[in-house]
């Protein structure tokens, strides 16, 4: 079949309808800084020598080297939330 605008292929079916859904508004602001604070794949922030500092995390536009010399454009905000929910999946919050 054919959807309103004509259209015949539907390559992302079948969508998923079990959720957790997550939305943020995007809005035009300052551009992306490049360079920033070093993280290692879990988030903890890393000293001079590469080593993590215990209790220190970052995230979003404030980590640096994730891209390389340069980056795909639009990825900054799915940047912060997969580091945002990573740090906070992994931090003991029980005490």
């Amino acid at each position: 079949g054919e959807d309103a605008f004509g259209k015949k292929f539907f390559h992302n079916l079948p969508y998923l309808t079990d959720g957790p859904y997550y939305a943020g508004i995007v809005t035009p602001v300052i551009h992306y800084c490049m360079g920033g604070i070093a993280i290692d794949p879990a988030g903890h922030v890393l000293d001079h020598s590469d080593s993590p500092i215990p209790g220190l995390h970052a995230a979003g536009e404030v980590i640096g080297g994730l891209h390389g010399k340069n980056r795909l454009g639009g990825n900054a905000l799915s940047e912060c939330v997969v580091f945002g929910r990573t740090i906070a999946n992994r931090l003991d919050l029980s005490s």
